[in-house]
């Protein structure tokens, strides 16, 4: 283990083993990292009611193994996360289910083969190169937002052959005010009927009309490039699968666009930056860091055969992920009565999976709260059910494996142009409303390495 003294990012104050269902829900809205009893370490299967609905807390590897895969079937998408991700994705690939569902996933998939990764990671590294040229050193840096352009720059690149450009900050500041205000869950949307009008609905749908407008503008200026005889990216498959002319309609490219540029850069974009914060404040983990990429090939060309050789590098980015887990949470309703690890879980029950309790899981990892990349090296791949950064089962993440390309290389650009510190020094905290973000984004100092 490299450092002396290792280092424990502070944590949000969990729930009290007491609480109910219903503090559980009102806790969601704050922040998903306090809204948990730490019983859930001990108990696979936690089960509560709110407002006299069943819901049950799965935060062990065999409940969420049962209900992911064993028992997929069982159990369909929480209709919460319609309710509050309709505004933002519509009916795209992150709600939908069923016969949709597959359709959009048959659609999708070929852009995310590996045979892709070596243009994916020419995309990622040419982008990368722009946004270091544009860090201004000596001065304090907000990572978070400039990670935020920069994913959102590779997602425009890599999946729509388009130069963000104008649409920048009208997509930044909307998935911003998304997120952190009509988008954060109440209780409401978890127990009311989901056809009954409330202010927030009302909210949300006007959030929707002018999202919708940003998005077609978005597509129109992807549609003038103009057609090619083959698919060049994700938008050419996705509109032959759900434009017009694939017997789609324009509602079903709007929401898979959007969908695509939510996903595709605010996950990224998390884990960049925690990413970074945990290297300013491990300056040997940092040093082994840039002791690795300092003689790297990360330019356009070379991007793709240096990546496998990125194991530091890698292994910084899988214990981020372990920590800070962008999609920290799932959720499932049960279908039918069923029986999860010896608890019976009724029809119609809210099942709430708690991926960062995996991650933190005591029974599961040695130190869990420690920041340590080494096991991620030269060590065996952890249980599959202790570490879930892009789920698992029919609904794994579809992009996996372009997030892991473009956060490892990104990282590696950055530690070999930069070294990393902190000019703000409280504590950040994570905060889980629809992915992890900062509780606050603290202020870096950057200087140029020689």
């Amino acid at each position: 283990m490299l450092e002396s003294s290792p280092l424990i990012p502070p944590m949000p104050p969990m729930l009290a083993d007491r609480a109910g269902g219903l503090g559980v829900l009102a806790a969601l809205r704050r922040n998903g990292y306090s809204a948990f009893p730490r019983r859930c370490f001990d108990q696979s299967v936690v089960s509560l009611r709110a407002l006299g609905r069943p819901l049950v807390l799965a935060a062990g590897p065999d409940s969420v193994q049962n209900i992911l895969v064993t028992q997929a079937g069982g159990y369909r998408r929480l209709r919460v996360g319609q309710r509050v991700l309709s505004p933002i994705v519509g009916r795209g690939l992150l709600v939908s289910e069923g016969e949709t569902w597959r359709r959009q996933r048959r659609a999708m998939a070929p852009a995310f083969t590996p045979r892709g990764v070596p243009v994916l990671a020419g995309h990622i590294a040419a982008c990368a190169d722009r946004a270091c040229r544009a860090l201004e050193p000596d001065r304090p840096v907000d990572l978070f937002s400039t990670m935020r352009r920069l994913a959102l720059d590779v997602a425009a690149v890599s999946m729509f052959s388009l130069d963000i450009g104008s649409f920048d900050r009208p997509l930044r500041d909307s998935v911003t005010r998304f997120m952190t205000g009509i988008g954060t869950p109440r209780p409401g949307d978890f127990l009311l009927p989901p056809g009954m009008p409330t202010l927030l609905g009302w909210r949300r749908r006007r959030f929707r009309r002018r999202w919708v407008a940003l998005i077609g503008q978005i597509i129109a200026a992807r549609q003038a490039l103009g057609p090619t005889d083959a698919p060049r990216d994700l938008f050419d498959l996705m509109q032959a699968a759900f434009g017009a002319e694939g017997g789609g309609t324009t509602s079903e490219l709007i929401d898979e666009v959007a969908t695509m540029i939510v996903a595709g850069h605010e996950t990224t974009a998390s884990v960049l930056f925690w990413a970074c914060l945990l290297l300013a404040q491990s300056p040997r983990w940092q040093d082994e860091v840039a002791r690795e990429v300092r003689d790297m090939d990360l330019s356009p060309a070379g991007a793709a055969t240096t990546l496998p050789a990125l194991h530091v590098t890698t292994a910084v980015v899988r214990e981020t992920l372990r920590l800070y887990p962008p999609a920290f949470m799932s959720g499932r309703e049960s279908v039918d009565e069923a029986d999860l690890c010896g608890h019976t879980v009724p029809k119609g029950a809210m099942v709430l999976l708690p991926f960062w309790m995996l991650h933190r899981n005591p029974a599961l990892w040695d130190n869990p709260g420690c920041f340590d990349p080494a096991r991620f090296l030269d060590r065996p791949d952890p249980p599959r059910f202790a570490f879930l950064p892009f789920g698992a089962g029919p609904h794994v993440c579809i992009g996996a494996q372009l997030a892991m390309t473009e956060a490892v290389l990104v990282l590696a650009r950055v530690v070999q142009d930069v070294s990393l510190a902190l000019v703000d020094h409280a504590p950040v905290l994570p905060v889980g409303v629809l992915s992890t973000r900062p509780s606050y984004a603290p202020a870096f100092r950057l200087t140029r390495r020689a």
